[in-house]
C-alpha cells in the first residue's frame, strides 16, 4: 500500500480541519480530490507530501512512518512532489527552473539534461528552455512547474488545482499531462478539483471532501454528485459536468451551498413524462430530454430519458398508456420536489 491513514486529525490552533477515519491510497492510481473551498483538500495534499505531521492518527507511506524513530523523513519526502495551486517559480530561465531540483540531488549533468529535454518535452515547452520565467503565461508557469516536479521522477505527484487560474487550451495540455504521466510512466497522482468531469475523466478513484470529513458517497441509478451553481426560492442550479446544469425543485436546498458538492437522489416513482410543451406547476422543474430506453417491469414501466444525464422514471401501466412514449421521442420530465433527497454524508 502506498499511503495508509488512520484516524488522522490535523488542527491549526483550536481549528479542527482534517478528521479522516480511514483512507488506504494505492500505487500507480490516479486519485481525484473534490470538496468546496475550505474542505481540507489542501491540508490533506500536505500531510500527503509529508510536510506537516498529524495532530493524531496514523500516516504511513510505503509501509513506514515518516516521523518514526529510524525512518528518514527527507529520504521519503524525495519520493513526492507537490505542484502548488500557485506555483512560484526561480528567477533566471526556464531550464534552470526544471533542473533545480535534479542539481539539489547531484544527478550528473549529462543526465539532468537528458531528464530537462525529456520533461520540457513531455509539458510541450520545448521551446521555452532557454527564456526567461518572467515573460511565461499563468498556464505556461503551471507547466514549467510540472516539468520541474516531474523531472526528479517522483514517485507520487500531488497536484493542488492543477488548472485553476489558466484558460481552456491550458486547461487540456494540464490534463493530457496527467494522462499520459500516469499511463507511460505509471507515477502516482493525487489532484484536487472543482471540476467533477476532470475527475470522471481521469480518476480511478474520487475522494470527496466535506469539512475535512470524507464522505462515503457513491454514484447509483438517479444518485448524483453536483455542484450547486445557484440556489433560491424559485430553483436551485447545479451543475453535473463543466457544460451541463441541472434544475432542481424548489426547497431542496434551503441555504446558501453555491459552490458546494452536494449528493441527491431522485425517487423514479414520483416522476412524470409528457410532451415538450408541458408546463412547469408550483413546486416542480421542468427538463427535457430524450428516451433512450423502455422497459416492462411486473406492473409498471421503467424509462430511462437523457436530459444530459440519464434519469430513470417508472410509471404504472396507465400513465404510461397516457403518455406512449417511444425510444428516440423528446419529451418533458416534471421534477417534484418531494422526488428530490439530499444525501447528508
Amino acid at each position: 500500500m502506498l499511503y495508509e491513514l488512520t484516524d488522522l486529525t490535523k488542527q491549526f490552533k483550536d481549528r479542527q480541519v482534517l478528521d479522516i477515519d480511514a483512507l488506504c491510497l494505492k500505487r500507480k492510481k490516479v486519485y481525484a480530490l473534490i470538496g468546496p473551498n475550505g474542505a481540507g483538500k489542501t491540508t490533506l495534499l500536505n500531510q500527503l507530501a509529508l510536510l506537516e505531521k498529524p495532530t493524531s492518527g496514523s500516516l504511513t507511506f510505503l509501509g513506514r512512518d515518516p516521523w518514526g524513530v529510524g525512518n528518514s523523513l527527507l529520504e521519503l519526502r524525495r519520493k513526492v512532489v507537490l505542484v502548488d495551486q500557485s506555483p512560484i517559480l526561480f528567477s533566471g530561465t526556464v531550464r534552470k527552473n526544471v533542473e533545480y531540483g535534479l542539481q539539489v540531488r547531484r544527478i550528473p549533468k549529462d543526465e539532468r539534461d537528458r531528464r530537462v529535454a525529456h520533461c520540457l518535452h513531455l509539458v510541450g515547452m520545448d521551446d521555452f528552455i532557454n527564456q526567461d520565467v518572467h515573460g511565461l503565461s499563468g498556464g505556461e508557469v503551471k507547466r514549467v512547474a510540472l516539468a520541474r516536479a516531474l523531472a526528479i521522477e517522483p514517485e507520487v505527484l500531488l497536484c493542488d488545482e492543477p488548472t485553476a487560474n489558466v484558460d481552456e487550451k491550458h486547461q487540456e495540455v494540464i490534463l493530457r499531462i496527467i494522462e499520459e504521466v500516469n499511463q507511460n510512466q505509471r507515477t502516482t497522482i493525487i489532484f484536487s478539483t472543482h471540476f467533477l468531469s476532470q475527475s470522471r475523466r481521469l480518476a480511478d478513484q474520487t475522494i470527496i471532501l466535506r469539512n475535512g470529513r470524507i464522505s462515503s458517497y457513491r454514484e447509483t441509478k438517479n444518485s448524483f454528485m453536483a455542484r450547486v451553481v445557484e440556489s433560491d426560492s424559485v430553483q436551485t442550479v447545479v451543475s453535473l459536468s463543466d457544460s451541463y446544469q441541472f434544475s432542481l425543485p424548489p426547497g431542496v436546498i434551503t441555504r446558501d451551498d453555491r459552490d458546494e458538492i452536494v449528493h441527491f437522489q431522485i425517487d423514479p416513482n414520483e416522476l412524470a413524462i409528457g410532451d415538450v410543451s408541458m408546463v412547469p406547476e408550483q413546486g416542480k422543474t421542468i427538463n427535457h430530454g430524450v428516451v433512450k430506453r423502455i422497459a416492462s417491469e411486473q406492473d409498471r414501466v421503467r424509462i430511462t430519458v437523457d436530459i444530459g444525464i440519464s434519469i430513470d422514471v417508472l410509471l404504472d401501466n396507465t400513465s404510461y398508456r397516457a403518455s406512449s412514449p417511444l425510444v428516440g421521442d423528446r419529451v418533458a420530465l416534471a421534477i417534484p420536489s418531494g422526488a428530490v433527497t439530499l444525501k447528508e454524508d
